[in-house]
């Protein structure tokens, strides 16, 4: 009886720090006011602040030493699907790595149009299709196939891998490329092999590549790009969005826009450099302000949550000084890591708005979704 009693006791103990822990993290942050002087603030001064805040991150994320290589692209396939013409493309990313980028062409293409660039761990998780046979995967991840879902409203979509299975062979200690350790192992290398440049900024560099590669296909709209990431793609999305002038609609999913939601401090992304980081008081809604006025929407669900709102909230003051406030959205569906239905409905109506072209026609998510639905049910 005593021991059951001592049981229950530090049982409920842990629950009650494990919810409060849970709570915690939901709290809005204390963020640092971006502006100088917010009462007096103006463009021009912005302006200057600006390019001091750029140059911080950028310093943050670090260079690589001796990257000299030479810029290649090869179309290693073409094929066509009942969705999409796609074509598969290797491209140096660096002196040892290079990297699949898949273009997804709408089927009756015409004229140069709107571009997505999705970068994600393989473009096969986002376009819905098994590659290596050109047949669909799973229904049941219907919801975060983003490419499918862009190239049928009539985008040309480029979806890229990640760092690290771009960088490193598979280990012989890792049974396929879905093994956790190869993270750990690329991480490392690129540590060992570069010691002042970040994952995160191995991971932007990449997905710029991509963005290079779309603009020189001649198949888009270059005025009218944009970028869309789920969780890791998220994170590249907002990182690359913010810091390359030539995107403008950026959409993230899920992906922790505080430090302190996910795991940023993991040696892939920042690892012990993320402490100076936030020693010298970098936070992401600086960085999101650096965009203004350009479009950003944040789907949370999960990893994202109410707490993320301090960090659009504060980054609005500054898109306000272009009477841009509402080119900043969130979306909270509250049901997990993965977008709602709903959500993306609401996000591609919004992209649309966003980049000046027609409504899309979403009937065919009805599908997708019913199709998903179906699938978890087996």
């Amino acid at each position: 009886m005593f021991q059951r009693i001592i049981f229950r006791t530090v049982l409920g103990c842990v629950l009650v720090i494990f919810c409060v822990a849970a709570v915690s993290t939901n709290q809005p942050p204390q963020l640092k006011p971006i502006l100088k002087d917010p009462a007096h603030a103006n463009l021009s001064d912005w302006a200057q602040q600006r390019k001091e805040i750029i140059n911080q991150w950028l310093a943050a994320l670090g260079t690589p030493d001796r990257y000299d290589y030479t810029p290649e692209q090869k179309m290693a396939e073409e094929f066509e699907t009942p969705d999409f013409k796609g074509i598969i493309y290797l491209q140096r990313t660096g002196p040892e790595s290079s990297q699949k980028v898949l273009l997804m062409i709408p089927l009756n293409l015409k004229k140069p149009a709107p571009g997505v660039i999705i970068p994600f761990y393989h473009p096969d998780g986002m376009c819905g299709y098994d590659l290596a046979n050109k047949t669909r995967t799973t229904a049941e991840k219907n919801v975060t196939y983003f490419g499918l879902h862009l190239v049928k409203q009539g985008y040309v979509v480029a979806s890229c891998e990640a760092y690290p299975f771009n960088l490193i062979p598979l280990p012989a200690e890792c049974k396929n490329r879905d093994d956790f350790k190869v993270w750990r192992f690329a991480a490392d290398y690129l540590n060992k092999r570069y010691p002042s440049w970040t994952g995160v900024g191995k991971l932007t560099y990449d997905t710029r590549k991509a963005i290079d590669l779309l603009v020189s296909s001649g198949l888009v709209d270059t005025n009218k790009l944009a970028i869309m990431g789920h969780s890791l793609g998220g994170k590249m999305a907002f990182y690359t969005g913010c810091l390359d002038e030539r995107i403008n609609v950026i959409v993230g999913n899920d992906f922790g826009i505080g430090w302190d939601f996910t795991n940023w401090s993991d040696p892939w992304y920042f690892g012990e450099k993320l402490k100076k980081m936030r020693a010298d008081g970098l936070e992401h809604h600086q960085l999101l302000a650096c965009k203004a006025p350009a479009p950003f929407l944040l789907i949370a669900g999960q990893t994202d949550h109410d707490g993320s709102r301090a960090y659009l909230n504060e980054a609005r003051k500054v898109y306000d000084l272009y009477n841009a406030g509402n080119n900043i959205e969130f979306i909270n569906h509250k049901s997990g890591h993965r977008p709602s239905w709903d959500a993306l409905r609401r996000t591609y109506v919004w992209m649309a708005e966003k980049l000046g072209i027609p409504q899309p026609d979403l009937k065919f998510l009805d599908e997708l979704e019913q199709q998903e639905s179906q699938a978890k049910k087996k």
